[in-house]
């Protein structure tokens, strides 16, 4: 608990002088009444409250001074709540290996279907993104919260000669991120923002080197969790027309290579999954709980101790107005 104004809690002196100055109004009203009459004497007179319930109700009065002279003070509590705009970038590779239908039906189709449970199980109010990449990245669906508009963005061709650029890819999901949810500042974090990264290789393309988009990411404090599709016998089949019409049909083994993948998720803080099922894209979305980030609040608390004040205040007044017949 802070106060916005802690110098007004001198005032809190004031309650021992009030002490103080009851007992020696007492001992000032017991001398007078004994001018008047003999010990003896007082119990045929006046009926009174046992000894011990003789100073409850100034001791009321005097928390309900206490409280008082607080609220004086403004206490605020400062509270955390978690912000609110989580956004979530699918990045998919389009690269010419997502053909392989080492995984069923096509590693492409894995991943979108994977995708679908996923969203299932990411609450409305998420904002998705979805970021295709080969050798070039392009933006499908920018974030919102319609999952209609999510999934008809969802890829299902691939670029048959088309490399991948895991790097820009990371690059071009970051920016997407962090334009939803905004930049940090000291006190101030954005709101949750992740990556999840579906490919099936490592870079084969120039452009940006993983490891150095990874970092920013991880500036940026928005990791990558990274889902690596496909299996060691994976392999695709490519026609390529020659001169004179003829057409040349070759078939390349496309073996899955998850290390970029792992090196990315480890740097960002982010996981790294072998598969592509409802269970681990479940797991995606409960590590996305644990980058939440907090907005500090201050909530003033004057009207409670100011309240709270009252109710001891006035139940000193009542009790020594029932048991003595005075206010005070």
């Amino acid at each position: 608990m802070t106060f916005a104004a802690p110098y007004l809690l001198f005032t809190l002196l004031a309650v021992p002088v009030a002490a103080i100055g009851y007992l020696l109004l007492e001992r000032r009203r017991t001398a007078r009444a004994s001018a008047w009459s003999t010990r003896a004497m007082m119990p045929n007179i006046v009926r009174r409250p046992s000894e011990r319930l003789r100073y409850v109700p100034a001791a009321l009065m005097l928390i309900g001074l206490t409280f008082l002279l607080v609220g004086f003070a403004r206490p605020q509590r400062v509270l955390n709540s978690v912000k609110s705009g989580a956004t979530v970038v699918l990045a998919f590779d389009v690269s010419g290996s997502m053909a392989s239908s080492d995984v069923h039906p096509t590693r492409i189709m894995a991943a979108r279907n994977g995708a679908i449970q996923f969203l299932n199980t990411l609450p409305s109010k998420y904002q998705v993104a979805v970021v295709t990449f080969a050798d070039k990245v392009n933006l499908v669906v920018a974030p919102t919260t319609n999952r209609s508009r999510v999934i008809a963005g969802l890829p299902t061709q691939i670029t048959p000669l088309g490399g991948t650029a895991i790097g820009d890819a990371i690059d071009g999901s970051l920016a997407v991120a962090v334009r939803a949810v905004g930049k940090s500042h000291p006190g101030n974090p954005h709101p949750p923002a992740a990556i999840l990264l579906i490919s099936d290789g490592s870079q084969t393309a120039q452009g940006t080197k993983p490891q150095d988009a990874a970092a920013k990411a991880r500036l940026a404090g928005i990791p990558v969790d990274t889902i690596s599709v496909g299996t060691a016998n994976g392999q695709v089949t490519q026609q390529q027309k020659l001169q004179g019409g003829q057409v040349k049909t070759q078939t390349y083994p496309v073996p899955v290579d998850p290390t970029t993948l792992q090196v990315v998720s480890h740097l960002t803080g982010g996981q790294f999954f072998k598969a592509f099922s409802a269970q681990q894209l479940s797991q995606v979305y409960r590590n996305l709980g644990t980058h939440t980030s907090k907005a500090k609040s201050k909530r003033e608390l004057s009207a409670l101790a100011t309240g709270i004040a009252l109710v001891f205040i006035l139940s000193g007044v009542v009790l020594s107005a029932l048991w003595f017949r005075r206010f005070a």
